[in-house]
């Protein structure tokens, strides 16, 4: 395949005009329908959490602190990917997520309740 002068110079026209405004990858999914059923789990995922967080409330000792983190890390998974469709320049989808540190702490804190 040869592409003649025109061509080419309209194509590297084109990527000169368009190539600073290329939207990242998650950008273009949170636009598409798939990406907003995922947004919409978010925000489900986030009023788990509000739900949760009452429950809580009913509960006394470790039950109620490891129904309080488990809340909080619901939340921030769901707020995460609720957000998807706002993310600006200099922030992240990742920002909101919780830590490893968190995800331990979780952990510990369910085994705890087994015992």
């Amino acid at each position: 395949m040869s592409l003649s002068r025109s061509q080419i110079r309209k194509l590297i026209l084109e990527e000169l005009i368009t190539g600073d405004k290329r939207e990242s990858e998650i950008k273009e999914f949170s636009k598409s329908k798939s990406g907003k059923r995922v947004i919409q789990a978010g925000a489900k995922m986030s009023s788990c959490a509000s739900e949760i967080r009452e429950v809580a409330e009913d509960q006394t000792g470790n039950m109620r602190g490891a129904l309080n983190r488990i809340a909080e890390f619901v939340d921030n998974i769901g707020s995460s990917l609720s957000g998807l469709d706002s993310v600006t320049e200099g922030t992240s989808v990742t920002d909101n997520f919780p830590t490893v540190s968190e995800l331990k702490q979780l952990v510990r804190d369910i085994k705890k309740l087994e015992e």
